[in-house]
């Protein structure tokens, strides 16, 4: 479908990225239902969702190159995710991974907001931009 023979912009699926050292199947289910739920409120489609169960951060990964490749490829410029947790545990490894995702073509990478709307400790500012939502 066109506008004054413009073509409209097609609306990319969201993708999601699971990641759980050691191997935990209960935890992927609840995470992909979460994330689903997540992305229908913010009006868009159900993730793509890319998995790296039982993968440690430091070793190979293959639903994140998955994940890269992707976006690199344009299939996706949305990322929800439960956290930064599953790029690594390590701080520094897990902003390097919103980094790479981001100079792949990632335009926003949102996290779910806390169970119950609240959290036991404070956001991290520096990182934080709102809601559900992590500044790259």
């Amino acid at each position: 479908m066109t506008t004054l023979g413009l073509p409209l912009p097609r609306r990319l699926p969201p993708a999601a990225y699971l990641r759980y050292y050691p191997h935990n199947r209960s935890a992927v289910d609840r995470h992909r239902e979460a994330l689903d739920r997540f992305a229908r409120r913010l009006g868009l489609p159900s993730p793509a969702v890319y998995l790296d169960n039982g993968r440690r951060s430091t070793g190979p990964r293959p639903g994140f190159e998955q994940l890269a490749r992707a976006v690199l490829d344009g299939v996706h410029r949305v990322l929800i995710v439960p956290g930064p947790w599953v790029f690594s545990v390590d701080d520094a490894t897990a902003r390097l991974a919103v980094r790479l995702l981001t100079a792949a073509g990632c335009h926003r990478i949102l996290t779910l907001p806390p169970p119950g709307g609240g959290g036991s400790a404070p956001p991290d500012a520096g990182r934080r931009t709102g809601p559900g939502r992590t500044r790259t």
